[in-house]
């Protein structure tokens, strides 16, 4: 048998003595001086909202002279030990900050109307996280409520537009709402909400929570009902994009209708479109002061994930945002971002991305519509 003999002759490899370089070509020298570490990434220094400046708004002893004034106040809401279902959201802020990368005021120019929310006449900065305590609800969200009002109650930097500053909060499981709502009706007088959710969180806190203790009545499913106790929501309110079950047949759908809401079904967008989603919403409040409130299950959970009561049927992400710059011309004086719980997304990161989103689209709709003072 004839043997076959393979010979292997070795290759000579040249390798460049700096990376990245041809053979001849000459490596670029720079002096350190020369070096910029101050910008030009995206990825550097602390996270804020689409890289926005950012500023200790907590502080009693804030000095304008130093820190300046300010007309839009992004703040982060780290709650979620009011909740029903699955826990997380506490990190919702950091999550939407993270979902925010891609932004920044320099590179936030809208490809359809050439227009720059970041760059336009409002002073908007990132206050970072209210420092809340997670062993006591009660204390919890009265210190969510002085940050509201300690926020708000300073003078705004354009006077000319609202004396008022105003403020989207990131939330934090959807109790953040109320000390919100507190705040703001105390400066702009009481207010329509315009609610996105998947729920009606209207429940009566005797059956969802209060039919236990007095302190449990107090949750991300009653905030509402207790807003509307309490008269700072108008009867002029709506939610849009409800399709969870109810807890009664009709008794849920009657104290909702007590409460001043409206309902807009999730399935009402076939048979009326987002046309029809829009024009609903602004019949409903009109020309009143309105808290925009989007918790992010009002998405279905194939394109938001991570949430804690996910429900399925819901909203495209595309949908959503046609229908919020769909609201341009109605008086936003505060908003928020909740129920995104990070730990339930994606590698992809699709819900706080579509999260992020959200509060760029509620940025623009302040912009655009400035509301003066009471």
């Amino acid at each position: 048998m004839a043997l076959l003999t393979l010979f292997i002759i070795p290759q000579r490899f040249s390798f460049p003595s700096v990376a990245c370089l041809y053979i001849g070509q000459r490596l670029l020298e720079l002096d350190n001086a020369d070096i910029d570490i101050s910008t030009g990434s995206r990825f550097h220094g602390l996270s804020t909202f689409a890289n926005l400046p950012y500023a200790n708004c907590y502080s009693d002893d804030w000095d304008m002279g130093r820190n300046g004034a300010y007309d839009i106040a992004i703040i982060g809401a780290p709650f979620d030990t009011a909740v029903s279902a699955r826990p997380g959201a506490r990190f919702g802020p950091s999550g939407i900050r993270q979902g925010s990368r891609r932004l920044s005021p320099e590179a936030g120019w809208n490809v359809c109307d050439g227009e720059n929310t970041f760059l336009d006449w409002a002073k908007i900065l990132d206050c970072g996280d209210v420092p809340l305590t997670y062993f006591d609800n009660t204390v919890a969200l009265k210190q969510l409520e002085k940050a509201h009002r300690l926020i708000s109650g300073r003078t705004a930097e354009m006077q000319s537009k609202s004396s008022i500053p105003r403020i989207i909060a990131l939330g934090g499981d959807h109790t953040t709402t109320l000390p919100a709502l507190r705040s703001a009706a105390s400066r702009w007088g009481n207010l329509s909400v315009i609610h996105f959710d998947s729920h009606i969180d209207t429940w009566d806190p005797k059956l969802l929570g209060g039919g236990m203790t007095e302190y449990m009545r107090v949750n991300h499913g009653t905030f509402l009902h207790i807003a509307h106790e309490e008269g700072l929501i108008r009867n002029s309110s709506i939610h849009a994009g409800i399709r969870a079950p109810l807890m009664r047949r009709k008794g849920d759908l009657r104290n909702d209708v007590r409460c001043g809401f409206e309902i807009i079904q999730a399935k009402g967008i076939d048979q009326i479109g987002v046309d029809g989603i829009i024009q609903n919403l602004k019949d409903r409040v009109g020309r009143t002061n309105v808290y925009v409130s989007v918790d992010i299950d009002v998405l279905d959970p194939a394109f938001a994930p991570a949430t804690g009561t996910a429900e399925v049927g819901g909203w495209t992400t595309r949908e959503l945002l046609a229908i919020l710059d769909g609201l341009e011309g109605i008086n936003i004086v505060g908003a928020d971002v909740v129920e995104v719980a990070p730990i339930y997304d994606n590698p992809g990161e699709t819900t706080v991305l579509v999260a992020a989103e959200i509060v760029h689209s509620l940025l623009r709709l302040m912009v655009r519509q400035a509301v003066a003072g009471k």
